[in-house]
């Protein structure tokens, strides 16, 4: 099969991209009898030279996210050359909080231009998305509830991120003094910090036991700001590219994945899969985001004693938690490898063909 992924993130904020369209695509070139090729929205989106080249010998074409504009022509285009369009997206844009920076471009159709002006989408993009899904053939998602979702939408399979394994081997640890809980993302975690309880957990902890400091990766220095901690016990990393990460991702000695609300709950399992292949030990929200992950780490309800409870026992038996998650939770976590699910990706792809040129139903949905 030969697969186009049509990807959406600009260099300085690649992230999605990475997960859902770069790491398939290396995986899917790696194994035997199938091809895929990366190519960015605006070339799909204005069917360059480099977008004929890519997509007239494509089987399916995986679009991410942006279905807008002319987008959505360029969707009807290479339909109606047979081609099997497939949409992906990994986010709930529906339920976007007012606190994350992408919430004024889905609701409003404020898309801010590189001179620092505001050019407004009408309709705005959140209705041009629908749309979308139902113009395309099916759509991928890495959440089990945002695959029920937008049913009505079209018809949308779990997909999950599978991880590029390579990228996290051989990873030198830097050693440090004291215990280091570590956390990185997104701009749009401002809530998952907030609502969860686990401020207010942190400073308990680090009251109790003044040799842990809380690192804070990434771009949003917001959550860095409600840390209510003395300056010494926090720590705020500048986002990193993608190849960087692993490396700074090693300094962490338990690793947090708070979240909290309808859109947090649609999130992926990346943050926790991540801890997981690095032997991290970690504590997450409890809730579906991370439910199929819960043999392996500590899911905990959003409640500051919650969160306090159990990190104040990871840190007193930091070498017990480093232990088990070097057993199952990290055979787990190697099993997701993306060149080891090729196949279910495959399979999927397969599946939406199949429905799309009329042959009966035969679900391939992964585990």
């Amino acid at each position: 099969m030969n697969v186009v992924y049509v990807y959406a993130d600009n260099p300085h904020e690649w992230n999605c991209s990475e997960w859902r369209c770069a790491v398939p695509a290396r995986a899917v070139n790696r194994a035997p009898h199938h091809r895929a090729t990366l190519l960015s929205l605006k070339d799909f989106a204005l069917t360059t030279p480099a977008a004929r080249a890519a997509c007239e010998p494509a089987d399916v074409i995986v679009v991410q996210r942006n279905l807008y504009g002319p987008v959505l022509s360029a969707v009807l285009h290479w339909k109606a050359r047979d081609k099997v369009v497939i949409a992906d997206f990994d986010d709930a844009y529906d339920l976007t909080p007012p606190t994350n920076p992408s919430y004024p471009f889905w609701f409003k159709g404020a898309a801010p231009q590189k001179d620092g002006s505001v050019q407004y989408i009408d309709p705005i993009p959140l209705t041009q998305f629908k749309w979308g899904l139902r113009l395309v053939h099916a759509a991928t998602v890495p959440s089990k509830r945002l695959a029920d979702d937008w049913q009505a939408y079209t018809t949308v399979h779990y997909l999950p991120n599978y991880i590029d394994l390579e990228k996290y081997q051989e990873v030198v640890r830097e050693p440090h003094d004291g215990v280091w809980l570590g956390w990185g993302g997104s701009v749009s975690h401002l809530q998952s910090f907030t609502g969860s309880g686990v401020l207010a957990a942190l400073k308990r902890v680090c009251r109790a036991r003044p040799h842990v400091k809380v690192l804070i990766h990434g771009s949003d220095r917001r959550i860095f700001d409600q840390l209510p901690l003395p300056p010494e016990q926090k720590i705020l990393y500048p986002w990193v590219p993608y190849a960087e990460w692993p490396r700074q991702l090693a300094r962490f000695d338990i690793g947090l994945a708070p979240l909290h609300g309808p859109y947090d709950e649609r999130r992926s399992w990346i943050k926790v899969l991540e801890y997981m292949v690095m032997k991290i030990p970690w504590i997450a929200s409890d809730g579906p985001a991370y439910a199929d992950l819960r043999p392996f780490g500590w899911l905990v309800k959003n409640t500051p004693a919650a969160w306090e409870r159990v990190l104040l026992d990871m840190i007193d038996h930091l070498d017990d938690y480093r232990a088990e998650a070097a057993r199952e939770s990290y055979l787990f976590g190697i099993s997701q490898a993306a060149d080891a699910n090729v196949d279910k990706v495959m399979a999927v792809y397969t599946q939406i063909a199949r429905q799309a040129r009329g042959a009966p139903e035969v679900r391939h949905e992964p585990a």
